[in-house]
């Protein structure tokens, strides 16, 4: 069988996930994602899987795969919002993707951007390597208020880092778990607008849908009563982007930490670049050895279980 390979972080990171899928003798081709539909719609239909990250697989891409040898899109990761999931099942290609494995990662990078940005280490860093001496005043995390918009298995592990370090956390979810909030000491929103009413510090914790595009946006940023620092591991666009830069302009809000951008890479002139309260890393959220190699198991095992390897 030939699968198609994408996913950056599986292939530069070694480990067991590799080792499966050698051990299956497929022929694997290999691309860097993430890749483009005008890339792939000339070679879908020669390959009988893919395991992807976050590629363009629109319905043009996914109806000349079935047309063609394609069995199977594995994703590499949770969001599925690149892959038309009508367009898999109108076609009958089962779209498998890895819950569940990332949410330690994850929380824990939110919880590095918030202390990077509070105690200014990426300015601090620049000064030393200079060799300056220039100190920055820096803000404790204990005793502030964190709203977690999203509580799925990110957004509960993000909640237990920052109470463990001292800080109060609120969450808005429209299927909220209530006794783990309760067992939790986690405050319960009743709506988004109450949710950033009193926080410090916005994570978001989304799959990127119809329902949660623009989610944050203007109308929903006025009722914060203090300049709240949004930090986003979801989707860039679960952040209305005419929002995010008309807060940045008039700083209405205290920063925008985040680590997920609307086109991936990103661009050298890109607009966010231009604002000292904006920290970007480029999509590494998940990007752990224990976490890539979590994800990747799982990857290789969908695409096994579809395609009856054993």
């Amino acid at each position: 069988m030939k699968i198609l390979l994408t996913s950056t972080s599986f292939q530069d990171t070694p480990g067991a996930h590799q080792e499966k899928l050698a051990s299956a003798n497929f022929d694997v081709d290999t691309l860097r994602g993430p890749v483009s539909e005008d890339v792939l719609l000339p070679i879908i239909a020669k390959y009988d899987a893919v395991v992807c990250g976050d590629d363009e697989y629109t319905r043009d891409v996914i109806k000349l795969g079935s047309e063609g040898k394609l069995k199977v899109i594995s994703k590499y990761g949770v969001g599925l919002d690149k892959i038309d999931l009508d367009a898999a099942q109108e076609f009958n290609i089962p779209v498998t993707n890895c819950p569940g494995v990332n949410h330690v990662t994850v929380a824990e990078h939110v919880l590095a951007l918030i202390l990077t940005y509070y105690k200014n280490i990426h300015l601090e860093y620049n000064v030393t390597k200079s060799g300056g001496w220039f100190r920055h005043i820096g803000r404790e995390l204990h005793g502030k208020k964190l709203g977690i918009l999203g509580l799925g298995k990110i957004g509960k592990q993000l909640a237990l880092v920052a109470t463990g370090i001292g800080m109060k956390v609120s969450a808005y979810d429209i299927f909220l778990d209530q006794d783990y909030c309760e067992s939790n000491r986690i405050e319960i929103a009743k709506c988004l607008e109450g949710l950033v009413k009193d926080i410090d510090i916005l994570s978001l914790h989304l799959p990127l849908t119809k329902e949660s595009e623009g989610m944050v946006n203007t109308k929903v940023l006025k009722h914060a009563q203090k300049k709240i620092t949004i930090v986003n591991t979801s989707r860039a666009l679960v952040v209305d982007q005419p929002s995010l830069y008309r807060a940045l302009d008039d700083q209405s809000i205290e920063a925008y930490l985040v680590d997920v951008l609307e086109e991936e890479p990103m661009k050298a002139d890109h607009p966010l670049l231009k604002y000292p309260n904006v920290l970007i890393t480029p999509h590494i959220g998940s990007r752990t050895h224990e976490s890539v190699q979590r994800q990747g198991l799982m990857a290789v095992d969908n695409l096994f279980k579809t395609l009856n390897v054993s």
